[in-house]
């Protein structure tokens, strides 16, 4: 476990999945990221690589041959190489081997880098490709802030007015249908309850907003989270006393995929040599 801290913020990150598991404002001392209760959800902030969510069957096919993927990839499962520790900046590393050949056939090098800058955490990803062909990959976050629904009063808001439809997950196996339902229209927040989340996750694409917080009606304390530049954007919890909000560079299969990788909806393609970088920050506005 690694901490870095400013005036500000404190973080802490494992070397497994390279995991975000505290992130604490140094002001009023409270911890602002889930703490992983086993009774809802064992974890923090895990970093989905090279797939996000589920593939149909749980597999994908790849130049004639299947390949077996877990929910959301490999990476949160490895432990990752700590490169750099500096007094506002952690980097890790991790790239393929023989374990993670057998299940995607790309060699790759990933890094992931914590930076605190003021009241900002800034979390970006690198992702290079050091095979001899193009590579197929979907990277994405999911951090879990701590945020009681049931409290009443609690609001997702986007910088800007938003009319929103979500994807809807099939619940028996994870995958998405080719149908949407209406979250919001024209307006630049709506009220968090439970029964938004019946069928999963909410799943949203061509969002305008740069930005897009959790908001406490009450005490007008939110948590900023940047997803400028991401593709598509989910929203999640269980019936639980936290709230994720996932910037995505790809989604899960839908319910009609052929299973080949190259026709995979949101898959992003890196050339040979090539490296890949997004970032998302995340800032306590108070």
């Amino acid at each position: 476990m690694e901490t870095i801290k400013n005036k500000f913020l404190s973080i802490s990150v494992k070397n497994h999945g390279a995991e975000l598991c505290s992130l604490k404002s140094l002001q009023n001392k409270k911890e602002y990221l889930w703490q992983a209760n086993p009774k809802y959800w064992g974890k923090h902030a895990p970093i989905l690589f090279p797939f996000v969510g589920r593939l149909k069957d749980g597999e994908f096919t790849f130049n004639g041959k299947s390949y077996k993927m877990t929910k959301h990839g490999f990476a949160r499962d490895f432990d990752f190489q700590l490169l750099k520790k500096e007094d506002k900046r952690l980097e890790y590393f991790l790239k393929s081997s023989e374990r993670t050949l057998e299940m995607y056939p790309f060699n790759f090098e990933l890094y992931v880098i914590y930076e605190l800058k003021d009241k900002k955490l800034n979390t970006i990803y690198k992702v290079k490709n050091n095979d001899t062909k193009a590579m197929y990959f979907s990277i994405g976050a999911h951090p879990a802030f701590n945020c009681n629904i049931a409290e009443g009063d609690k609001y997702i808001e986007f910088e800007y007015e938003e009319t929103l439809y979500s994807y809807i997950v099939n619940l028996d196996n994870g995958l998405i249908k080719n149908k949407r339902k209406a979250i919001t229209e024209n307006k630049k927040r709506f009220l968090l309850t439970y029964d938004l989340f019946e069928e999963d996750a909410l799943v949203f694409d061509e969002i305008r907003s740069a930005s897009v917080c959790i908001t406490d009606n009450k005490t007008n304390e939110k948590v900023k989270v940047t997803i400028k530049g991401f593709p598509y954007l989910g929203i999640w919890t269980p019936k639980a006393p936290f709230l994720c909000i996932e910037p995505w560079y790809g989604i899960a299969d839908m319910v009609d995929s052929n299973k080949r990788l190259e026709d995979k909806k949101g898959i992003q393609i890196l050339d040979v040599g090539k490296t890949f970088e997004c970032n998302y920050e995340i800032e306590i506005v108070n």
